[in-house]
């Protein structure tokens, strides 16, 4: 019964997921998901130690986790992260309000 608790308060605070996606020129987008209930938030390279959040991307958030997604970045124009049917544009100029 113990190790049962200890695994459903793991889950409960939320280990989530980080998944950085990079495109083809070398541009990468960091994807977090939050473990507990799945909300998705982008962040984009900032400089070389830091990255600023873009957006939330809530059309991709929920229980299928974004790791099994199949996501990848284009660019070209305006950055975009293409997940399955899904098509997110990416401005990192832009901060998330």
């Amino acid at each position: 019964m113990g190790i049962i608790l200890i695994f459903a308060f793991l889950g409960a605070v939320g280990m989530g997921d980080d998944v950085k996606i990079t495109a083809a020129d070398g541009s990468s987008v960091l994807v977090s998901q939050d473990g507990f209930d799945g909300d998705v938030v982008i962040y984009a390279q900032h400089d070389g130690h830091h990255c600023k959040r873009v957006r939330d991307a809530p059309e991709i958030a929920g229980w299928t986790r974004v790791k099994d997604h199949d996501c990848r970045l284009e660019t070209g124009g305006r950055a975009s992260l293409v997940c399955g049917d899904v098509v997110l544009q990416i401005d990192p100029q832009k901060r998330a309000t």
